[in-house]
């Protein structure tokens, strides 16, 4: 079987998630209307390009620990989530935009090992030796964080290589019944999700799907009339954080200026 080339990829995937993205713009206002979510139908003035970025500045996200003692009969600890690229014009630093459980516990901190013993679940605290958080093969460093809202800004020590950071803005508004679209890597993969808007708390916005693990720090974007806008990163299974939040998490750094 031919296998396609970059540029194929690069023609054909956003095309294809447009097409997608139709699909479930259909399918999911019919899901929005059975349950009376009050939501109309509009038309999306959206460039395949905006899908393939959205895409492209998806990022794999990785934390690691060393700890004094075994765990689940290892002193390794791994996981992965997701994260949005982001850059300072100015200075071309790049960020990544993910949630704040996505951090790692600092050396000399304690890790709360969760284990099992004959059918009996219990947690006891290991000291933290190492630690390390990992963006495309870039250490990278938190920056700042709202731990109530799990959400937490990174700064990428280097800079990703061929691959652009998101273009678009941090939206100013959402509303119940909006048509979102986000991407991540639940399982290690990296296919994006569509859904619609059903709540918005104060320390969440509510989806309605499943996210799986592994998405989260996952941007989502608002589908509408100035194309794709980031609305939120992934929290939980339905969850994505408010978006007033993330505006407060970007005021006062280097990327106000290009993202509000």
């Amino acid at each position: 079987m031919k296998i396609p080339t970059l540029k194929t990829k690069q023609l054909i995937m956003p095309f294809s998630i447009t097409l997608a993205a139709t699909i479930g713009y259909f399918g999911g206002y019919q899901t929005t209307k059975s349950k009376n979510t009050p939501t109309k139908g509009a038309y999306f003035t959206i460039a395949p390009k905006e899908f393939t970025n959205i895409y492209d500045s998806s990022l794999l996200v990785n934390r690691s620990y060393t700890l004094e003692e075994k765990c689940r009969d290892s002193t390794e600890v791994k996981a992965f989530g997701s994260g949005v690229l982001l850059q300072d014009s100015q200075t071309g630093d790049e960020y990544i935009l993910t949630a704040d459980h996505m951090t790692p516990y600092s050396p000399g901190e304690y890790y709360p090992c969760k284990e099992e013993h004959e059918g009996k679940k219990y947690e006891r605290k290991i000291k933290v030796l190492e630690s390390s958080l990992i963006v495309e093969e870039l250490p990278a460093a938190v920056v700042k964080r709202d731990e109530e809202i799990d959400q937490a800004l990174l700064k990428i020590d280097g800079k990703v290589k061929g691959i652009l950071p998101y273009q678009g803005k941090i939206a100013s508004q959402l509303q119940v019944g909006d048509y979102v679209i986000g991407t991540g890597f639940p399982d290690g993969k990296h296919p994006y999700s569509i859904a619609n808007v059903i709540a918005i708390k104060k320390d969440m916005t509510l989806l309605n799907i499943k996210i799986i693990g592994g998405n989260s720090g996952g941007g989502f974007y608002r589908c509408g009339d100035r194309g794709l806008e980031l609305v939120g990163t992934v929290m939980g299974e339905t969850s994505i954080t408010p978006l007033e939040k993330i505006r407060e998490l970007i005021k006062g750094t280097p990327l106000e200026d290009d993202y509000l």
